[in-house]
């Protein structure tokens, strides 16, 4: 009973904390500060953080190859995802939309593993993506009826942030590094660093956070909730619940978005979205009950594990 109420409360940390970056993206499009410029110093200062962290608990010396993988899979899964997904909000994409699309990533990493990895996918989960795409449709058709603020391109953007994610996923999932969390978080903080600062400098140079109360909210929010608590959440609820399990608590982020965009931003919820997260959430329960059944009746010892959920947001 203790164990079991311990991983429930993992698990919704983790939701919670994975659902806190797309929020941050939308307080950061508020933010005085350019949203380049504050992700960029977000990634900076968790960076510098989570250095620091590292060498106070390990000064073991590195493979260099090992830091570059870490690297690779921080500008997939942190760096081109979050900046996709950033992009995306400031369009004027939802935040519960954009997670809706972006939750889609475990499913997608399953078919990589079913086209590449030559993984098996029963008939019945091919439909849950099928169903689930369905309600991703028509969220973003309830999003764009509703709002009217985004145009049809903008809707794009997600879908590459699940592609990139989903990439450093199967990077991560084939080919790991062996470092430890501290010195991971640090090479993958570090690459995201670099794309969004490079990002910031092509549109006009890097400006620092100045001292608006806003900026530095909206900087704290995204370092301890959604780059420490997400990512920190998610690497234990992984090592002690499993991956699928995790994977499935991702589709738990929509609806978390929704409500926290409801109560702080007041985002209006169109039929349209309501009807398409049910749809979704539906389809990902038939893919994912599907897979669980198939894995049992071939046997775990004989069915390889795909690759499971990404970073946080």
């Amino acid at each position: 009973m203790r164990t079991a109420t311990l991983n429930a409360a993992l698990m919704t940390g983790f939701v919670l904390c994975w659902s806190s970056g797309f929020i941050g993206s939308e307080l950061a499009s508020r933010a005085p500060l350019n949203a380049l410029d504050l992700f960029a110093w977000r990634f900076v200062i968790a960076a510098a953080l989570a250095a620091l962290w590292w060498r106070l608990l390990d000064r073991r010396p590195l493979a260099l190859s090992a830091w570059l993988r870490e690297m690779a899979v921080g500008a997939l899964t942190m760096g081109g995802y979050l900046l996709c997904v950033m992009l995306a909000i400031g369009e004027g994409v939802s935040a519960s939309v954009t997670a809706l699309i972006t939750a889609q990533q475990p499913l997608l990493a399953a078919a990589i593993a079913t086209l590449w990895l030559r993984e098996q996918l029963p008939a019945a989960a091919w439909l849950g993506l099928g169903v689930a795409g369905s309600g991703v449709v028509l969220c973003v058709a309830g999003d764009w009826q509703g709002s009217g603020s985004a145009g049809g391109g903008a809707y794009a953007l997600p879908l590459l942030a699940v592609i990139s994610v989903t990439l450093g996923s199967v990077l991560a999932a084939r080919r790991p590094s062996g470092l430890g969390l501290a010195a991971s978080l640090t090479a993958q903080l570090s690459a995201a660093a670099l794309i969004f600062g490079v990002a910031a400098a092509s549109t006009g140079g890097l400006a620092l956070p100045g001292s608006a109360l806003l900026t530095w909210q909206t900087l704290g929010w995204l370092v301890l909730l959604s780059s420490f608590g997400g990512y920190g959440f998610f690497t234990v609820c992984l090592r002690r619940i499993g991956v699928n399990a995790v994977s499935s608590a991702i589709y738990l982020t929509p609806p978390v978005t929704l409500a926290w965009s409801a109560g702080m931003f007041g985002e209006r919820v169109a039929p349209l979205q309501l009807g398409g997260m049910a749809l979704a959430l539906a389809g990902v329960a038939l893919a994912l009950l599907a897979q669980r059944s198939g894995r049992h009746t071939r046997g775990a010892a004989h069915y390889p594990r795909r690759p499971g959920g990404g970073e946080c947001a």
